[in-house]
């Protein structure tokens, strides 16, 4: 009897395990602070989205933690205060009764930081989560919702769980599958043969974006870890920067190689949902659910103008084959034309094929734009008329991506669909040239 009352004492008497700022405490401030508190919105001048910041006071002047002062720390302070008008976080439920205790634990036990870099961003140094294992075989086909091709023109990435699978596209053989991606792929960019841009994330829960090397799936780099799903990334054509847009408005730029930061900004009021770069890599345009659509300056940053006229989510965007005007296209049908000033020019708008979604634009030449749709096809548009000119293909569900690219003369239409189903089709043949389901198994 004594000797399990012994081991019950000496439990009792063991010190706690260290608290991991990283690990533990960096997670809640990232999932219930860093919102309201980050470049561009910090809220009483202070700032969470760095440990250098979330260390120096706001408008209150008071210091946000105080190493083994819980109670005289302004951060838990605010955030276990019963004064609902004070209470942080804002407008939302207080924190759980056991996150609070672990931040009050960890200030009482002197707040240290298990980290190298105090100026790092909070969200780069959380450790990576283990990865969900794609499927050996899907139980069904996968919805393609991102496809790439690489410069040489002979192998297409596409979208998988938690993966991106890579496919010969002359013969629909599968190659290769890179793991752990993220767990919804939502846009990919192949720069050179040996980068390819992987973005995406889990709705409401997190948005990635990753470089990393086809050949050797090792060598990879995370450029993002944001709050939500990004949901459109594009490189330019000269390779050398890399501009991504999602569900936290925000859009950020990288140079290439490196993966360098150059600039972000919030052009958006909601969700971004598509983007393009002009032939020219000096422009960047954004489709969002805002109902604008924009043009932004690539090297500073800054936007170049606003596109208001759409009366419905913007999904899609495309520049003329000289970089001079733009195409959006909405949730209900219509493209319009705008120029570099964000002036629709008379007459802009395009109804190609009834109210259904314009999902995917590009330009088959200089006068003849395509849009994929909502309903399955992929037309071209006679600017002229504001109608459909040729209906390219027609497929049974929506045609989530598109694809030019132009062999011997030959301009192929490569589209990814609702159905699981890659599809490379040629002008004026009825039937596509190849078709297979990008889901390993089938």
């Amino acid at each position: 009897m004594l000797r399990p009352l012994l081991f019950l004492a000496l439990t009792a008497l063991a010190p706690a395990a260290e608290i991991s700022f990283s690990r533990q405490i960096a997670p809640i401030l990232i999932d219930q602070c860093v919102e309201c508190h980050r470049s561009g919105k910090a809220k009483g001048s202070y700032r969470l989205d760095t440990v250098e910041l979330m260390l120096k006071p706001g408008d209150s002047e008071i210091a946000p933690v105080l190493a083994g002062k819980p109670g005289e720390s302004e951060l838990y302070r605010l955030i276990a205060t019963h004064e609902e008008d004070d209470r942080m976080p804002k407008k939302a439920d207080a924190l759980p009764e056991k996150e609070m205790k672990l931040i009050h634990e960890w200030i009482a036990s002197g707040a240290k930081l298990d980290l190298a870099d105090k100026k790092a961003a909070l969200r780069a140094i959380v450790p990576e989560k283990e990865k969900v294992q794609a499927p050996e075989k899907y139980p069904r086909p996968l919805p393609v919702t991102a496809l790439a091709l690489n410069p040489a023109g002979s192998t297409l990435a596409c979208s998988g769980y938690f993966e991106t699978t890579l496919w010969d596209i002359t013969t629909g053989k599968l190659q290769a599958r890179i793991g752990g991606m993220p767990e919804r792929i939502l846009a990919l960019a192949w720069i050179s043969e040996s980068q390819l841009a992987v973005a995406g994330g889990v709705p409401g829960r997190s948005g990635e974006v990753w470089l990393v090397n086809p050949t050797k799936p090792t060598e990879r780099k995370r450029l993002v870890s944001a709050r939500d799903c990004v949901l459109a990334m594009v490189a330019s054509p000269d390779g050398k920067l890399l501009a991504c847009g999602g569900a936290d408005n925000q859009v950020r730029c990288f140079e290439l190689p490196s993966g360098k930061l150059k600039w972000q900004i919030e052009p958006h009021a909601d969700w971004i949902m598509g983007m393009a770069f002009s032939p020219d890599s000096q422009h960047i345009a954004t489709a969002s659910r805002d109902r604008t659509a924009k043009r932004i300056d690539a090297v500073k940053g800054e936007i170049e103008a606003t596109f208001t006229a759409h009366d419905c989510a913007v999904l899609s965007v495309a520049f003329s084959l000289d970089s001079k005007e733009t195409l959006s296209g909405d949730v209900e049908g219509e493209i319009r034309g705008w120029d570099r000033n964000g002036d629709g020019k008379k007459d802009a708008t395009l109804k190609p094929n009834g109210r259904t979604e314009v999902l995917a634009l590009g330009f088959l030449d200089a006068e003849t734009p395509l849009a994929a749709l909502g309903n399955g096809a992929v037309v071209s548009v006679d600017v002229k008329s504001r109608r459909a000119k040729d209906k390219i293909t027609r497929y049974e569900d929506r045609v989530n991506v598109l694809l030019l690219k132009r062999i011997d003369k030959t301009t192929r239409i490569i589209t990814g669909c609702h159905d699981g189903r890659v599809r490379i089709n040629e002008i004026g043949k009825a039937e596509p040239v190849l078709q297979f389901v990008a889901s390993p198994g089938w």
